[in-house]
């Protein structure tokens, strides 16, 4: 049996951290083969979605403090680069970092054939998992997804405008403006309403009115944490919690542990079927003080980080789930 991860470049990653690390680390361990490539060593021949991947073995690691691990240097020994058919793979892990530009995309038309491969007499009915859908990551933006829900929302506001972001800082005195395909806390600024910078961050944020910000009021719940829930197949299975950066307020690894309120299950309740019909198996839902912030899609993080930290298998859970159910289905 082989997995597929497709990742940014190897030597970029930072394996006492990324899931993707874990993620490989659990499939070996159930005695899968790892493979690996990137979003330009995709191809299509003969109308087959193909990629010129090497096959990985990694080196043991070790929980270390607080939510890193020790990892040998070099982490892992890869083999030659081969031309293999992503229809072989039991599963494709698409975990290229944001943003969703247009290598992002081109990778996820090819991956769009995986499964379409009409001329295969052998073991006709095989399936890869894709984690996630192709599809539903062009579909889907990871800021704006739960805006279709605003009672699970803060009030929100979507806007190139500069004068919206006023009223709404007016309105509500202290905001946080996002670029709507922004990510890892880039590009993210605290604003009130006598900030004497006000006007050059906004202009800055919208690229002088040509780019869409998302804005939303300053939550101080967040000083109590910002939960992540960790979702598979529709189901909650775990959380962390995350606190904001000393001297700043974005927030960073996971420092603790969560549990799941009425309110998180009644979140993941009512998003599952949005999930599933875009074919989002494994999401991290931000949610603060009980309102839904952010609805990781693209490569949905902190597993391995809170695998080392609070002694979960979250990594592992994920990999054996996906491989025992190649298609959607709730754990029981």
């Amino acid at each position: 049996m082989r997995t597929l991860f497709v990742v940014d470049p190897l030597d970029g990653l930072d394996a006492s951290l990324d899931t993707s690390i874990g993620l490989m680390h659990a499939a070996q361990d159930l005695g899968v083969q790892v493979w690996v490539t990137e979003a330009r060593d995709l191809e299509v021949v003969d109308g087959r979605a193909v990629a010129r991947a090497r096959s990985l073995r990694l080196a043991p690691s070790v929980p270390a403090d607080g939510c890193r691990w020790t990892v040998p240097d070099p982490w892992y020994a890869a083999g030659p680069s081969e031309r293999v058919r992503i229809d072989d793979m039991a599963a494709v892990f698409l975990r290229i970092e944001p943003p969703v530009d247009g290598d992002y995309l081109a990778a996820t038309h090819v991956l769009d054939l995986v499964g379409r491969d009409a001329d295969r007499n052998d073991d006709s009915d095989r399936t890869t998992a894709m984690v996630n859908a192709p599809a539903g990551l062009r579909a889907c933006s990871e800021h704006l997804l739960g805006l279709g829900f605003p009672d699970l929302t803060p009030p929100t506001v979507v806007t190139a405008s500069a004068d919206t972001v006023a009223d709404f800082l007016h309105e509500h005195g202290r905001i946080v403006v996002k670029p709507v395909d922004g990510f890892s806390g880039r590009g993210v600024f605290l604003l009130s309403r006598h900030d004497p910078n006000l006007a050059t961050v906004v202009e800055s944020s919208t690229l002088a009115g040509r780019r869409q910000v998302v804005a939303q009021p300053y939550l101080p719940e967040v000083e109590a944490g910002n939960k992540r829930i960790y979702v598979l197949d529709g189901v909650a299975v775990g959380a962390s919690l995350r606190h904001p950066v000393p001297g700043d307020f974005r927030i960073v690894s996971p420092d603790g542990p969560a549990d799941l309120t009425a309110r998180d299950h009644e979140i993941v309740d009512r998003l599952a079927p949005t999930l599933e019909a875009h074919g989002l198996r494994c999401v991290g839902l931000d949610v603060i003080d009980g309102h839904l912030i952010e609805v990781n899609v693209t490569s949905p993080g902190a597993l391995r980080k809170a695998d080392a930290l609070l002694g979960t298998t979250y990594c592992a859970d994920l990999v054996s789930h996906v491989l025992t159910h190649t298609t959607w289905k709730a754990p029981s």
